[in-house]
């Protein structure tokens, strides 16, 4: 009997090698993205990194955990899926900006909406600006 992780690995694994064929055959049409399922543990989308690679990015909700993955297409010799980086994104999702070159931070908008009387949600529990 197959596991929770395995069963996902196996269809993470097609869905990136499909992906992968299904490019390769639309190029040179741009990749876009699509919209996701809400409704599930896992959302993943892939977005045009360079000619012939994609860039598949992977949310596992529950646990607020994000990896990507390189898929390149091209020759049948050189398809290939292969991870680059994952990241515990709980906190980044806390922070109201970072590298944020807004003309007007997260503070500034609150504080026009407040003069015009728009109600604002709760954000003490954020942090940065």
């Amino acid at each position: 009997m197959m596991t929770n992780r395995t069963a996902f690995l196996l269809a993470l694994l097609s869905a990136s090698l499909f992906g992968a064929a299904l490019m390769s055959l639309l190029m040179p049409r741009t990749a876009l993205a699509q919209g996701s399922d809400g409704g599930r543990r896992y959302v993943a989308v892939t977005g045009p990194y360079m000619a012939g690679v994609s860039l598949l990015y992977v949310v596992d909700q529950e646990t607020q955990h994000l990896a990507v993955y390189e898929a390149r297409g091209g020759a049948a010799n050189s398809h290939r899926i292969q991870f680059v980086g994952a990241r515990n994104i709980e906190l980044d999702m806390q922070l109201d900006g970072y590298n944020d070159e807004s003309d007007l931070t997260h503070q500034d908008l609150e504080k026009e909406f407040q003069k015009s009387g728009i109600p604002v949600a709760d954000t003490s529990t954020k942090a940065g600006g």
